[in-house]
């Protein structure tokens, strides 16, 4: 496990999967993300990479299936290529292990950043084949939060896209606006998660925590919220570009819907922040 830490955040990582591990917001002596309970969700984060919900393809007339939901990264040991105390840089090369499963040459750079109480998180990801690459990059955090008095904030209206049996249903879409979502169990039941269409400036998290409140910020084309809608004091905000499969659409990767595209050496960026505070 390895730690970055502040004066205000004190945050540990796992190598595999570079997925965290402990947020633990040293202001208010508590920890924010989710640690697992019994019977509800069995993870507390989620790098999403190289594909967003399913990951069965279609390639150059080739079938592919990735190992897991979400992609394979959530499951590989990364490198570091760089730490300071407030600071790590994890990298990710293709391998024999990934191209048996995803048949690309890339680069993925994941680095977390403290300064003063922000998490900031960007992803770099280049493209080291010959032929253009197609992917999907998420976040899947879990963060504590409490079901009866928690709710989320929008900075302004989005449209829902119904997520139904893992597949969005274009023709189940009735143009439902949200501007806010309470985390009551309820919300999450009748849909598999809460998909929104939209680049968004500033989500706020109340958590129902003493008073603290994470604000992310984002510019991704989609995110999602989800929690279990049965068990677990917790709520999962994702920034998404690129989205998951929607419902009869072709199965080649390269016409599936927000896909992204590089050219051979083309790299892309991708950040969003976490900011912690206590809104007495």
């Amino acid at each position: 496990m390895e730690i970055i830490e502040n004066n205000f955040l004190k945050v540990s990582i796992n190598l595999k999967g570079g997925n965290l591990t402990s947020i633990f917001f040293k202001k208010e002596n508590e920890e924010l993300l989710y640690q697992i309970e019994e019977n509800s969700w069995p993870f507390q984060d989620v790098v999403i990479f190289p594909l967003i919900g399913a990951g069965e393809f279609k390639y150059q007339e080739k079938d592919y299936k990735l190992e897991m939901r979400h992609g394979f990264l959530r499951n590989t040991d990364l490198d570091i290529l760089e730490k300071k105390e407030n600071k790590i840089v994890l990298n990710l090369k293709a391998n024999e292990h990934t191209l048996t499963q995803y048949p690309f040459h890339f680069d993925f750079t994941l680095t977390y950043e403290l300064i003063d109480n922000v998490l900031k998180v960007e992803t770099k990801i280049k493209n080291e084949g010959q032929n253009d690459l197609y992917f999907s990059y998420g976040s899947h955090t879990g963060l504590r939060a409490y079901p009866e008095n928690g709710l989320i904030n929008f900075d302004k209206d989005y449209k829902l896209l119904p997520l139904i049996c893992g597949l969005i249903d274009q023709n189940n879409q009735d143009n439902m606006l949200f501007n806010c979502v309470n985390l009551k169990k309820e919300s999450f039941k009748k849909l598999d998660t809460l998909v929104f269409e939209g680049k968004n400036e500033e989500l706020e998290l109340y958590t129902g925590v003493k008073n603290i409140c994470v604000t992310y910020k984002f510019d991704a084309p989609y995110f999602a919220i989800w929690s279990n809608p049965n068990k677990g004091n917790f709520v999962c905000i994702e920034p998404w570009w690129g989205i998951s499969n929607y419902k009869d659409e072709s199965n080649d990767l390269s016409k599936r819907i927000a896909i992204n595209t590089l050219k051979k050496n083309e790299e892309a960026s991708f950040s969003y922040t976490l900011t912690f505070d206590n809104k007495d």
